[in-house]
């Protein structure tokens, strides 16, 4: 339909950039903010470019040390998982199991929370059934179907920040358990409901 009237004059074949760019950015920004909100909301707590994320471990119990970029840009790098996966398996078996990828973004704000410049030391990570059930047996602060069976928990401490400061940066992030042994000297994280103790 033709325009009438004081407006027919402004009407013309060609379109005005500046407006239609105008629009267009106004869409663009628009269509940004909406994708922005379907971005997981672990994405922001990575280190270095482009979205990449690293961990670096020491593992207590083995003498192993492992620094690996498990996300590269919006990819996961399978070998990284793999061998986060190796580091993380229960010592006294072997058997290595999936980590919980949240458990590991999970890790990865806690380290940046910090400020730490130290790996996470492993005090547990995976735990066959055959292990979770022997230490349950020797100890009633092992849970009989604790997280670590699933690769949703582990127990860790930094050389460069105190045990309660671990714990109280794990608390205010709320994104899953936390539990302090100070007799043992470990920080417990997992992904599952918020609690604590």
């Amino acid at each position: 339909m033709a325009l009438q009237g004081p407006f027919a004059a402004s009407q013309t074949d060609n379109t005005d950039s500046s407006t239609l760019l105008g629009r267009r950015r106004l869409l663009g920004l628009g269509l940004a903010a909406a994708a922005s909100s379907l971005v997981p909301a672990t994405s922001w707590a990575s280190q270095g470019p482009a979205g990449d994320r690293a961990l670096s471990f020491y593992n207590t119990h083995t003498d192993e040390k492992l620094s690996a970029t498990y996300v590269r840009g919006s990819a996961f790098d399978k070998g990284a998982l793999k061998d986060i996966n190796h580091i993380l398996r229960d010592f006294r078996t072997g058997e290595v199991f999936p980590i919980d990828l949240k458990l590991l973004d999970l890790l990865t704000e806690l380290h940046r929370k910090t400020g730490s410049k130290q790996p996470f030391q492993i005090i547990s990570g995976y735990r066959s059934p055959k292990t979770n059930s022997m230490l349950n047996a020797e100890s009633s602060g092992v849970a009989k179907r604790s997280m670590h069976l699933d690769g949703k928990a582990i127990d860790i401490r930094l050389a460069d920040v105190k045990l309660t400061n671990l714990r109280a940066v794990a608390v205010s992030m709320k994104r899953g358990g936390v539990g302090m042994y100070t007799g043992s000297n470990f920080v417990h994280v997992d992904t599952g409901r918020v609690r604590y103790w």
